[in-house]
């Protein structure tokens, strides 16, 4: 049997250079944000209702996460041009620096504001990101190179949930540890993807040589391109309901269902994080021979499966089903955005579009935990009303993108682009 360390370099050997160097450390980067994930980030809702934040509190907090991303407009602006990994590393940085204060401060209003500030900093390097992935990986290998990543990361982010799980069960408290643990290992996962060296290819370009483009130029470029928009407003539909559930959510699973914080991590995490191992599989392999649109379509109606879930639920056993088909959707609204884009933009614009595709999952996440609790506290609706009316509404976009694919489909624009 061949050793770990010639089975290593016979993967590798499988790509072009180029995509060699950054996968040696966007993979090890990978690695430590896996432990990152799996320590601190599924019980985040969970640990602020048990130190009793309400569900205003629960709202603001949740929606903190979404503040930064509709900002990224301008910062898909700034990845036009500067340099792309510091765009990354410093968000990462100062964001995981705040988690680990939670240590020392861990009042409701404290936990709000210092895991907020997580939130916030840690969106402003998505634009920067993709488009280092967009110039680092060739076309033929991006997907593969991308899905191998996420898988790494999500075994050993559901692995680190597990842990995590059990370990607040036996000590309510402990999460003074394993937050400072998990910001350390993600800090180092920022060092080691700072030593990745954006690469630059030849494309052509709406703004003359030597010439910086202002940011009223950017907005101008995408208000032009006409389907890029109309795709946009689409998303915008698809990407409503998980939001409108965020601060309902928490309440559903230990109020209402009773779940203890073993239970919790394992819905949350494990169980989700396990079947996205899989869908990034399925995407990796199916994302450079499948159309990237049909596959988002894929995507949207395994999500909905996680709103009938919860609405059906009488135990927390029964969320298992649809924690374990939308763990696997969650791969697609990760890398898929980004091979849909891909079709709109080339390189000088790529960074720009991702931006303005993080600025709408912005708006969305500041407007949806706010409809949320206005259904619920205001309107007076239960949560499994809102549950279905979640389903339904992702049923909806679905049929429009549906629209959209056939529409495009036919009138060339996949087969043009992908030439």
């Amino acid at each position: 049997m061949p050793s770990p360390k010639k089975m290593i370099s016979a993967y590798f050997a499988g790509y072009p250079l180029s995509d060699r160097i950054t996968l040696s450390y966007d993979g090890r980067a990978g690695f430590w944000g896996g432990v990152f994930n799996g320590l601190a980030l599924p019980l985040v809702g969970v640990v602020g209702r048990r130190l009793g934040m309400g569900t205003g509190m629960l709202a603001l907090l949740m929606g903190s996460q979404f503040l930064g991303l509709a900002l990224n407009l301008w910062f898909g602006h700034l990845a036009r041009s500067g340099d792309l990994v510091a765009q990354v590393f410093w968000p990462g940085i100062l964001s995981r620096v705040a988690l680990a204060l939670v240590a020392v401060f861990a009042s409701p209003t404290a936990f709000l504001i210092l895991l907020s500030l997580y939130y916030v900093i840690s969106s402003f390097g998505g634009p920067a990101y993709s488009n280092i992935m967009r110039s680092n990986y060739s076309n033929a290998k991006r997907a593969k190179a991308m899905g191998h990543v996420r898988i790494l990361m999500m075994a050993v982010s559901a692995l680190c949930a597990a842990f995590a799980g059990s370990f607040l069960q036996a000590f309510p408290q402990g999460f003074r540890i394993l937050f400072p643990l998990a910001a350390a290992a993600g800090i180092a996962g920022n060092v080691l993807f700072r030593k990745v060296k954006p690469r630059r290819r030849r494309e052509s370009s709406s703004v003359p040589a030597g010439a910086k483009a202002s940011f009223g130029d950017s907005l101008a470029l995408i208000g032009k391109d006409r389907p890029f928009l109309l795709f946009m407003a689409i998303y915008f539909v698809i990407g409503l309901p998980d939001k409108i559930l965020i601060p309902l959510e928490p309440i559903r699973i230990v109020d209402e269902l009773g779940a203890g914080y073993g239970a919790a991590g394992f819905i949350l995490g494990t169980v989700p994080l396990l079947a996205a191992i899989l869908g990034y599989y399925l995407c990796s392999r199916l994302a450079d021979r499948t159309d990237p649109f049909l596959l988002l379509l894929a995507t949207s109606l395994l999500s909905s499966t996680r709103f009938l879930g919860f609405a059906l639920a009488r135990q927390p056993f029964h969320l298992i089903p649809g924690a374990f088909l939308n763990g696997i959707s969650n791969a697609g609204w990760d890398l898929l955005p980004i091979f849909t884009i891909l079709l709109f933009a080339d390189q000088t614009r790529f960074g720009l579009y991702i931006g303005m595709h993080s600025t709408l999952i912005g708006i969305r996440g500041l407007l949806g935990p706010a409809l949320g609790t206005w259904l619920y506290e205001g309107a007076g609706m239960r949560i499994i009303d809102i549950y279905w009316m979640a389903f339904a509404l992702e049923l909806v976009g679905a049929a429009f993108l549906a629209l959209f694919w056939a529409s495009r489909r036919s009138s060339g624009f996949l087969r043009l682009n992908r030439a």
